[in-house]
């Protein structure tokens, strides 16, 4: 008999998330479930069969699937999926930038870099593999007009852009594509927008990710500007996106600088 409940981490397997996050969609009401008499959190099989449902009929899935994963050069460099001890000394690791080939110009006074590198990036296997690889950004939004210029899309090669609209959707797709930039619509309301904002930026898997408010009117200062690396005018073009962008890299390389 097929069983009617599901565990948490039976849930999370399911839906290809952690098991910390089936636990955070409960305890914030997200997801239907239950409470056993010994405490633990039981999840309805035809509520996990509904969100499965919803993932087949997204034709993101079917793209992020054939998608390879972005790899950070320190998980690259690992052999059982912990990071070395030689990498955790390393600048690139300890700031959790995402290409380390672009700190290659820092000064060694601001801490070790390259460790564990024996050769020149040009021949380094880690760099053939990532170099070249376009920025990914992932839109969490209620409608995908805010995009203005979407049909776009099919013809831009020097940027991926991926459109998310709930908690579920994100936490997956973000596991998946790997996003540089994420963009959140402030139409969720405050509240919904804050709690998008503090469980983005401490996403292990996206350590490294830049968050981008977008709003009519830059106003997001007083509840989440410790996350936001930058604003845009909603709704936006795709050249005002990658503008947006190129500002917040151009920021970002003359701190490093």
């Amino acid at each position: 008999m097929a069983k009617d409940y599901l565990t948490t981490t039976e849930t999370a397997k399911l839906l290809s998330v952690a098991p910390d996050t089936v636990l955070k969609w409960v305890r914030a009401g997200k997801i239907k479930s239950y409470r056993t008499p010994g405490g633990h959190a039981r999840i309805p099989k035809e509520t996990v069969d509904e969100l499965l449902n919803r993932q087949k009929k997204e034709h993101t899935w079917s793209q992020v699937k054939a998608e390879k994963k972005y790899q950070y050069c320190w998980e690259y460099r690992s052999d059982n999926g912990g990071v070395s001890d030689d990498c955790k000394e390393c600048l690139t690791y300890k700031s959790k930038a995402s290409r380390c080939y672009e700190l290659r110009k820092v000064s060694s006074g601001l801490g070790c870099l390259r460790i564990g590198c024996e050769v020149s990036c040009l021949e380094c296997d880690y760099y053939k593999l990532v170099h070249g690889q376009v920025q990914s950004v992932l839109i969490l939004c209620e409608s995908r007009k805010i995009l203005t210029d979407r049909s776009k899309l099919d013809f831009v090669n020097d940027l991926q852009v991926r459109f998310v609209e709930d908690e579920y959707e994100c936490s997956y797709l973000v596991e998946k594509f790997r996003p540089d930039f994420i963009i959140i619509d402030v139409a969720y309301g405050r509240k919904r927008t804050e709690a998008f904002c503090n469980n983005l930026y401490n996403d292990p898997r996206i350590p490294v990710v830049r968050l981008i408010l977008a709003s009519p009117i830059m106003d997001f200062q007083e509840y989440c500007d410790n996350e936001i690396f930058g604003w845009i005018k909603k709704p936006f073009t795709l050249e005002e996106l990658k503008n947006c962008i190129k500002g917040i890299s151009l920021t970002e390389e003359s701190k490093a600088s």
